[in-house]
């Protein structure tokens, strides 16, 4: 019994410690630029702001681009969120239900894309963009994204479509349904908790995405929050408060989000890896 106490004792604080060490850095970029002007030398250490001032987010927000950097970055997630989770839909589905000549080696050619670092990634995608014209544009930052999304979909909802029983779709077509409308009807209310989990994923994947946006984007009126952030430093006189503001409104939205759609994204992650 006091073994058994003693595990769960040790079990919690090691649970704090985790939280404590991975939700520090977010809280500490949070609060620091609210200290305003005069608290953020004074109060530099302090664990809690003795106040509350705007000055730095106003300064970061009027002085700059930051509203066009993030309008870019908010247009380019949600359209690689978007094409990422239809297309990754309908692909697993048809490697699920479907048996194909080359099947495994597509699946595999995606895994193997995933796990190339980006920059391999960007370099020959900036050269085809060039060719087709379309670098240095949103559209095609949007595309070097859901490269790297996509792979990561398809793996995910290949999974969790093997959880779904086929025989649900039989029963459907029997009472009428074509494939279209059991795929739509059936399998996915049962695919939501997998769908918020790459939608989460891409979303989240694109909006803070450095390596792409350097590559593929040179112009200002195209950059996204972080390569703009990374601009600021280098040419502006901003001080660090400024900076902070500007990482605190791109961490902050994160986390809100992220915070609705865990139980989905965990339940997402587990259901795929059971039965994939």
């Amino acid at each position: 019994m006091k073994r058994s106490i003693r595990s769960q004792v040790t079990i919690y604080i090691l649970a704090a410690f985790v939280f404590v060490y991975s939700f520090f850095p977010i809280y500490w970029v949070t609060i620091s630029p609210l200290r305003g002007v005069k608290g953020f030398f004074e109060d530099s250490t302090s664990l809690l702001p003795t106040s509350f001032d705007l000055t730095f987010f106003i300064n970061i927000w009027n002085e700059t681009n930051f509203p066009l950097y993030y309008k870019n970055s908010f247009i380019v997630a949600v359209a690689t969120t978007v094409v990422t989770v239809i297309f990754s839909s309908f692909i697993s589905y048809v490697l699920t239900r479907f048996q194909f000549r080359g099947k495994n080696l597509l699946l595999n050619g995606m895994l193997i894309g995933y796990m190339l670092p980006p920059m391999l990634l960007a370099i020959p995608l900036l050269g085809m963009f060039i060719s087709f014209g379309i670098e240095d544009s949103l559209f095609g930052l949007t595309i070097s994204h859901i490269a790297m999304t996509l792979p990561f979909g398809v793996w995910m909802l290949n999974s969790f479509f093997k959880t779904i029983p086929f025989e649900l779709e039989e029963s459907a077509w029997m009472d009428g349904a074509s494939r279209f409308q059991a795929l739509y009807r059936v399998i996915l209310p049962l695919l939501i908790p997998g769908v918020i989990s790459v939608g989460v994923f891409s979303f989240i994947v694109s909006f803070t995405d450095y390596t792409f946006g350097l590559m593929m984007v040179s112009s200002e009126v195209n950059k996204t929050i972080p390569i703009g952030l990374a601009g600021i430093k280098e040419s502006t006189s901003l001080q660090r408060g400024e900076l902070l503001a500007g990482a605190a409104m791109i961490i902050v939205p994160m986390v809100i989000l992220f915070s609705f759609v865990t139980k989905y994204f965990i339940k997402g992650l587990t259901a795929g890896a059971v039965k994939g």
